[in-house]
């Protein structure tokens, strides 16, 4: 919602001719371009103001991946989760969006082409940010320090398309630098290697990124060293690295964040909070820059004015405790044309939240950011981390995300865990905190996969074991690739 997206965008036109350096998935449309390319390459990074105008493009495919349509559907909030015990398809009706229904049903294809959109934003981000780092050092600054930034905020980069891609697909092709398109058709690497590769970006990134609480507000919207420290505890719960979780966890506890009242986390004044890790700034203007989360997530209705996809599920709704003030702050219920009629407050607009519907360029254009790590998420990762070494202060952090869903009522509501818990109980409260807490963020899937409860829990709605924790490839991926791209099980 700040500023600093217009900047982003800025220039964007302009330099996304530098992709013509190309990479796996390149067509032969690609290649007819490209004489007209070399020489704004050639041409390019002369200048500090060419880099940022560089790390500018290599912001935008976050960006894109919450905007229109394909992009949006690919999403962990709507791909992702949808087909979870949490996340329903929803929509006009059950065939209304089939690609999504085929991630509901668990019979996804490889020709699903919101998993082709996953890949392609994921991986032109990767270029651009490779562009950053295989040109920076040809560059004169006067400012040292940012050009240690600028390479810092593009291995974050590289890492955070990395981990879009080894979550969805397993692992991936991994370039560490731009190819010409002839070489850049290479074989997939390993899960573990790819996990490997995203660790090393986020060292560097972690090394040299700033606190954004060292910065002026116009900072917003840029990787700091808190993002990396919370996608380091992410990729390391991921692998079950739980040594990494806590060691990340309290290196990011050392800086200024605080957990702040419920009912503004999710609303234009919780934007940029001391809640929050990381988030993608939008803005709602002329130039679309804005998100179409809330505009897909909302009833169809006259008051809703939405497309109704990605509705809460009544296994959700009934995992909260009695009096649970998250439930109302989180989920809401409206007349549905078909679903569920639970919605998810959190991208929301009046009368449920803050925001108002967009006025100018098209209601798929909302100015609400799109939260990716907020404190209360750290906390619980670091509690599961250390659960089964120090049960006492696992309990503490899952504390401090009870007390403040409880604010000021009575201490019988989302009371503390007792200090006595421990073990497995200990866990399985943890496992609950985190659905309730993070309801609608997109991580439940990834949540099941990785503990493994995805074959008991969703298996009653599809899910096959050895298959599903991953995602086909694209056909077109492979087909691009003269086949040297390998196939998941499908």
């Amino acid at each position: 919602m700040n500023n600093i997206n217009i900047r982003f965008r800025k220039g964007i036109r302009f330099f996304s001719v530098v992709l013509l350096l190309g990479m796996t998935s390149c067509s032969k449309d690609y290649l007819e371009i490209d004489s007209f390319g070399s020489p704004v390459v050639d041409n390019f990074y002369k200048t500090p103001a060419d880099m940022e105008q560089a790390l500018t493009a290599a912001y935008n495919p976050m960006l894109e991946q919450y905007t229109s349509f394909g992009q949006v559907w690919s999403s962990d909030l709507f791909m992702g989760d949808i087909g979870t015990d949490d996340i329903e398809k929803g929509g006009l009706s059950l065939a209304d969006i089939p690609l999504l229904l085929q991630k509901q049903e668990y019979t996804l294809t490889t020709n699903n082409s919101y998993l082709n959109f996953r890949w392609d934003i994921q991986f032109r981000g990767v270029l651009y940010a490779n562009l950053v780092l295989d040109n920076i050092d040809q560059v004169d600054f006067t400012d040292a320090n940012r050009k240690k930034e600028i390479a810092a905020e593009a291995h974050f980069l590289r890492a955070y398309y990395y981990f879009n891609l080894v979550t969805f697909f397993g692992g991936v092709p991994l370039y560490d630098k731009a190819l010409p398109y002839g070489k850049a058709d290479i074989p997939r690497a390993s899960k573990a290697q790819t996990y490997d590769f995203i660790e090393q970006d986020l060292i560097k990134a972690i090394q040299d990124l700033p606190s954004r609480f060292t910065k002026p507000s116009s900072f917003q919207g840029h990787a700091d060293k808190g993002a990396a420290l919370g996608y380091m505890m992410r990729v390391s719960l991921y692998q079950n690295k739980m040594d990494q979780v806590k060691l990340y966890g309290e290196e990011l506890f050392k800086l200024p964040y605080e957990l702040v009242e419920l009912n503004t986390i999710f609303q234009p004044l919780g934007e940029w909070s001391k809640e929050s890790v990381f988030e993608i700034n939008y803005s709602s203007n002329n130039s679309r820059l804005g998100t179409s989360v809330p505009k897909q997530m909302m009833p169809r209705t006259p008051s809703g004015q939405g497309f109704g996809f990605a509705q809460i599920k009544q296994n959700l709704v009934d995992e909260y405790e009695a009096n649970d003030p998250r439930l109302d702050a989180f989920i809401f219920n409206e007349s549905s044309v078909y679903g569920t009629g639970h919605y998810n407050k959190k991208y929301s607009w009046k009368p449920y939240s803050g925001y108002a519907i967009p006025t100018i360029g098209g209601q798929l254009n909302s100015d609400q950011n799109v939260r990716l790590i907020r404190l209360a998420d750290a906390y619980l990762m670091y509690a599961e981390s250390i659960y089964n070494t120090d049960a006492p202060t696992a309990i503490q952090y899952v504390n401090k995300v009870r007390t403040r869903a409880r604010g000021t009522a009575l201490p019988t509501v989302v009371p503390d865990l007792p200090p006595t818990l421990n073990g497995q109980a200990l866990l399985d409260a943890i496992y609950h905190e985190r659905r309730v807490e993070l309801a609608g963020e997109g991580l439940r899937f990834q949540d099941l996969i990785r503990t493994g409860r995805a074959k008991t829990i969703l298996a009653p709605l599809g899910f096959v074991e050895n298959k599903n924790e991953v995602m086909p490839i694209p056909q077109t991926q492979i087909d691009l690739s003269n086949k040297i791209l390998s196939q998941n099980n499908y």
